[in-house]
């Protein structure tokens, strides 16, 4: 910066002997142009690095059509796979940079996809135990496994019998009521309705502002028009949690605490 003294018109001519200086500063020109190309690029750059609607429309858009077109991960090879976590971890670092708004995992939600490694499914079983396990299998929520050492194709973490065929998983969240329910639907030889549900209580985890933690209270099994018959789980006590590491009003996505990662759209 350059430091001007000018004198005052009235001072001088009051008085010539003695002269009141009064400063005023300014920039040199090259410094205010340099300044302001450094802003406008910093306003750039950020740009670049913050996501449009267009940037998550996009991803969004890749990632439902990935669920769809690999059977929600059952039929994905190793490259698809792959490519399904890539977009989760795009999402999810999108919602890193908003914070991810729990009031918005409130609500209906069909699950697209679930995914787990092989070494992931085998830590889920040894914690859960033979029951827990077929229990979260049942629900969809096991993860579809792919084991590249065997083959590039996936094979189903799933014991459901082929008689069974699935016909959707479903979550429904009240964190408010502090209440969830994780419920698969079959279809039994093809036509008869099988439903399970597993009914459970939640709460907003102290270790994790995005993380529910998750305890399982019973299941319900209704057979055609029979049912439902309920049994408590209190004597497995099955426990853990889910984290949402992006969410908006039509796809939500996260982790469970044995390893899995799944994808859900809201259901309206």
């Amino acid at each position: 910066h350059f430091i001007h003294c000018t004198r005052s018109r009235a001072t001088t001519m009051a008085t010539r002997g003695a002269m009141t200086p009064r400063c005023a500063t300014s920039t040199h020109p090259s410094r205010i142009a340099r300044s302001s190309r450094g802003a406008r690029d910093a306003v750039r750059a950020r740009a670049r690095d913050e996501p449009t609607t267009d940037d998550v429309g996009r991803v969004k858009a890749a990632l439902i059509r990935l669920c769809a077109t690999t059977d929600g991960g059952k039929r994905a090879t190793s490259s698809e796979r792959e490519e399904l976590e890539r977009l989760v971890d795009e999402l999810a670092a999108i919602g890193a940079r908003e914070d991810v708004n729990l009031a918005r995992v409130n609500g209906k939600w069909s699950l697209l996809a679930t995914l787990a490694s092989a070494e992931d499914a085998k830590t889920r079983k040894n914690k859960e135990g033979a029951i827990g396990s077929a229990l979260t299998e049942i629900s969809g929520s096991s993860g579809r496994v792919i084991d590249d050492s065997t083959s590039s194709m996936p094979s189903t973490s799933s014991s459901i019998p082929k008689l069974i065929a699935s016909k959707g998983n479903y979550q429904d969240i009240d964190i408010d009521a502090g209440v969830a329910e994780n419920r698969a639907e079959f279809a039994v030889f093809g036509k008869i309705p099988l439903t399970v549900r597993l009914k459970a209580s939640c709460a907003i985890s102290p270790n994790g502002t995005a993380r529910l933690d998750v305890a399982f209270d019973a299941v319900e099994v209704s057979l055609g028009g029979a049912g439902p018959l309920a049994m408590s789980l209190a004597f497995v006590n099955p426990r853990g949690w889910i984290e949402t590491t992006y969410v908006d009003d039509d796809i939500r996505t996260g982790k469970g605490d044995k390893g899995s990662i799944f994808i859900a759209a809201r259901r309206w």
